[in-house]
């Protein structure tokens, strides 16, 4: 049932008891986290829906009772979660058997290797998640204390809250900005892996698919090759790309800065209904419209190069693949914008019709309709031009070889070689 998202643990055991073993802890791990997730949408509608009838017993009874079995349910996923974690911490850390594959050795020397890595890089983020979560305990034991009877949330509580959410978010974007910049470079654990992969999946028994996240090519600076084989254009296209993210991401930040502290102003004053809203428009709107607005010359740059695909005939290759990238991504950015709009309208209405409940949490619907289609339009173009790739790689090897065994004048070689290089003469 799991077996395909078990795939990249199973790679690390070579004993077929053990990693039959592992996967049952696996199972019953996901399992239950579905029950937590499943009751806690349960319990949050539950409350929505019956806040009005909280002074009937019945209702009481419900809510309650909901909130019980999401508290047990949770603890039940973080022991089974923790034991899982345990079982594959002690396969990761045993030395390579001399029966084993060396294949399987060598990836689990990898993933420990990437743990580390990753956590000698984002060691501060823990270090301040530590430090806000230390203080919003802090803050709200002296909110106990100085407002014991009181009924809503006092500045010691809101300013607490503000600084567990900024240790959450500070986490969350440390752990998501290293692994795009990671899988942009190559280094994401999945790429390094994916040789090991292919070799321990066939003499496991299990059928080879295609996986985005161990594609070598996908979001790295590799697929700039492609769209721009013309050296000169491509690193005016790299300039220009450093250039727009230098705008972009202060920009994030501050646009989460701004929606952490509406969301705390809104909670202040219990209108559950706008923190959602705010937060789409600012964060996924207000990102959208930047990367539209600094994408001009970007596109200037890619039409320039456009031109000359389509004027030299050893650019075939590279124009099948520009033009079905292109013609995928018209699709895909209609589908973004399209949800991402319905998940601001949806979030607005919902929040003005119902200012002081949560049903504008439902705005997350479009949204995940949105990532849900979107991953299925790349991994179809994915395949479709990981071929296209490979000639062109092969072509480029081939031109390459013949710059480096031509024996003509100092002159010619070195117009020949520009010319493999793709660049201006």
């Amino acid at each position: 049932m799991f077996e395909k998202w078990f795939a990249k643990y199973a790679r690390a055991v070579s004993d077929e008891g053990e990693r039959r073993s592992l996967y049952k802890k696996y199972a019953a791990k996901i399992i239950a986290l579905i029950v937590f997730y499943v009751l806690c949408a349960a319990a949050l509608v539950g409350m929505i829906a019956l806040e009005n009838y909280l002074n009937e017993s019945l209702a009481l009874y419900i809510v309650t009772a909901l909130l019980c079995t999401w508290v047990i349910s949770g603890i039940v996923a973080l022991i089974l979660g923790l034991s899982f974690r345990r079982a594959y911490r002690e396969i990761l850390d045993r030395p390579a058997r001399y029966d084993e594959m060396p294949e399987v050795s060598s990836y689990r020397q990898k993933v420990v290797q990437d743990k580390k890595t990753t956590f000698r890089k984002l060691w501060w983020a823990w270090l301040v998640f530590g430090i806000c979560a230390v203080a919003f305990v802090a803050f709200i034991a002296v909110e106990a204390i100085k407002n014991p009877d009181g009924e809503e949330m006092g500045v010691f509580g809101s300013v607490g809250t503000l600084l567990l959410l900024a240790g959450v978010l500070t986490l969350f974007f440390a752990y998501f900005i290293n692994a795009v910049l990671r899988q942009q470079k190559g280094k994401a654990i999945e790429q390094q892996t994916a040789s090991e992969a292919e070799v321990i999946d066939r003499a496991q028994g299990r059928k080879s698919t295609y996986d985005i996240q161990s594609d070598r090519n996908v979001l790295t600076d590799k697929m700039y090759t492609y769209l721009f084989p013309n050296g000169t254009l491509r690193e005016r296209a790299h300039a220009e790309r450093k250039r727009r993210t230098k705008i972009i991401t202060p920009a994030i930040i501050i646009l989460g800065i701004v929606s952490i502290v509406a969301l705390v102003i809104f909670l202040r004053f219990d209108l559950l209904g706008y923190p959602l809203p705010v937060m789409f428009t600012l964060l996924l709107g207000g990102t959208a419209l930047l990367s539209v607005c600094t994408g001009g010359k970007l596109k200037a740059i890619e039409s320039e190069q456009k031109r000359e695909l389509e004027s030299k005939p050893e650019y075939s290759k590279h124009l099948e693949w520009y033009n079905l990238n292109y013609n995928s991504q018209k699709i895909s950015s209609k589908i973004y914008f399209i949800c991402l709009a319905l998940a601001i309208v949806l979030g607005w209405v919902l929040g003005v019709l119902f200012p002081y409940d949560a049903w504008s949490l439902l705005a997350f619907v479009p949204v995940i309709i949105g990532v849900i289609v979107n991953s299925k339009l790349v991994k179809d173009l994915r395949q479709k031009a990981i071929p296209i790739e490979n000639e062109i790689d092969r072509q480029n090897a081939m031109r390459e070889k013949a710059c480096a065994d031509t024996n003509t004048d100092e002159n010619a070689v070195d117009e020949f070689k520009a010319d493999c290089r793709g660049e201006e003469k």
